[in-house]
C-alpha cells in the first residue's frame, strides 16, 4: 500500500495519514516517528498499514469518548466532529453505531435535553424547532414531547410572564418605547408577533 504523510504547515507536529489516496486521519509525529520519518511517501507492507489503521481507530474512539464526556451531542454533531479530523466515513459510521449501542450516544436523549434547556431559557416553540432541525434530528424523536411541553394556553401564560418581566426592566421608558423593546426582545427569541401582541394586551 502507498502511504503519504503530509502536514498543514511546516512546523505542524501532526501528520495527515493517506493510504492509497484515502485520508485515514491525523496522528501526532511523536507516535509516527517510531514507524516512519516526517513527510514520508512510499510503499508500506499490509501489516504496517493495519498497525496504522489500528492506531487511528483507537485514537478516534478516544477522541469521540472525550467529546461526549464534555456534554451531550447529537449523532450529526459527532459525525461532523470526526469528519473534521479526516477520519473515513466507514470508520465514523462504525464508531457512531458502536457508541449508540453502548448508549453513549442517544439522539432522543439529546433532543429531550435540548428542548428542556431552550424552554428554560424562554425560547419559543418555533426557535426550538429551528435548533432541533439544525441538529438534523428527525421530528419523530421530538415532535410529541415538544407539543406536550408547549400547550397553547400554558405557552401564552409563559409568554405573559416574560412580557411582565421585560416591562419591569424597561419601566423607566415611555410606553411606546417600552413596547418596542419588549417586542424586539421576544421576537429575537423566535416568538410570533401575533402571540407577543396577545400577551402584551393581557398584561
Amino acid at each position: 500500500m502507498k502511504l503519504q504523510l503530509t502536514k498543514s504547515f511546516e512546523r505542524d507536529r501532526n501528520s495527515l495519514i493517506t493510504l492509497d489516496n484515502v485520508e485515514r486521519g491525523i496522528l501526532a509525529d511523536r507516535i509516527l516517528l517510531g514507524f516512519f520519518p516526517p513527510n514520508f511517501c512510499g510503499e508500506i507492507s499490509e501489516s504496517q498499514a493495519q498497525e496504522l489503521l489500528c492506531l487511528l481507530e483507537k485514537q478516534a474512539r478516544e477522541q469521540l469518548l472525550r467529546y461526549l464526556a464534555e456534554r451531550e451531542h447529537s449523532s450529526h454533531q459527532c459525525r461532523d466532529f470526526l469528519r473534521r479530523k479526516h477520519y473515513p466515513l466507514e470508520l465514523i459510521d462504525r464508531l457512531l453505531s458502536e457508541f449508540g449501542d453502548q448508549h453513549y450516544l442517544d439522539d432522543a436523549r439529546y433532543a429531550r435535553l435540548l428542548i428542556t434547556s431552550l424552554s428554560e431559557r424562554g425560547k419559543s416553540k418555533r426557535a426550538i424547532i429551528t435548533k432541533l432541525r439544525e441538529s438534523r434530528l428527525p421530528a419523530s424523536l421530538w415532535e410529541y414531547e415538544l407539543n406536550e411541553l408547549f400547550d397553547p394556553a400554558q405557552s401564552l401564560e409563559n409568554l405573559k410572564e416574560q412580557v411582565l418581566k421585560l416591562r419591569l426592566r424597561y419601566a423607566g421608558l415611555p410606553k411606546e418605547k417600552q413596547k418596542q423593546k419588549v417586542f424586539a426582545s421576544l421576537f429575537r427569541k423566535g416568538y410570533d408577533l401575533d402571540d407577543i401582541q396577545q400577551a402584551w394586551k393581557s398584561t
